[in-house]
């Protein structure tokens, strides 16, 4: 499933012209690798940041500190904000970017803030208002990030699917 919708998003910012970009946390790279597992994909997919430290994401990304420290990592707000931070950092490209990021808390353990299996997502695309979401998942740490995966993708392809403001 999650290769057949990266194939989706591909083939769509392919036809728009747009390119995509990723911020990364409990995923690891696991979003990364589902675009790169799609021959072609570098006709589209510019990279993705794999930032999993706290103190990282604002340094690096420009995630608001305050947030981080008040609230955690594991925010929606946080989500937005990393997809921003990869959309800065592949900024001298041209072209427009579907921007994608991941953030949540696989386990064992709870991050002090929210529970095991929570993640916040967020994908924007040129022309419409940003998709936040939150997810609760179950199952093994490698489920949770392999569910975090495919809930982005899955967010991705309605935002695409949405129409244009």
């Amino acid at each position: 499933m999650q290769s057949e919708a990266a194939a989706e998003i591909l083939e769509v910012c392919i036809l728009r012209g747009w390119r995509i970009a990723c911020a990364e946390s409990l995923t690891g790279g696991l979003l990364a690798d589902a675009f790169v597992s799609v021959p072609g994909a570098s006709r589209a997919f510019a990279g993705s940041l794999v930032i999993y430290d706290i103190l990282e994401k604002e340094r690096v990304l420009g995630v608001d500190g305050g947030t981080l420290k008040d609230r955690g990592a594991v925010e929606e707000e946080v989500a937005l904000q990393m997809a921003l931070g990869a959309g800065r950092a592949f900024s001298p490209s041209p072209s427009p970017f579907l921007l994608l990021s991941t953030t949540g808390v696989a386990g064992p353990d709870s991050d002090g803030f929210k529970p095991v299996g929570t993640v916040c997502c967020a994908a924007l695309a040129p022309g419409s208002a940003p998709l936040l979401k939150t997810f609760h998942f179950s199952g093994s740490r490698e489920e949770v990030r392999r569910s975090a995966v495919l809930g982005v993708l899955e967010s991705a392809l309605a935002l695409l699917k949405s129409p244009l403001e």
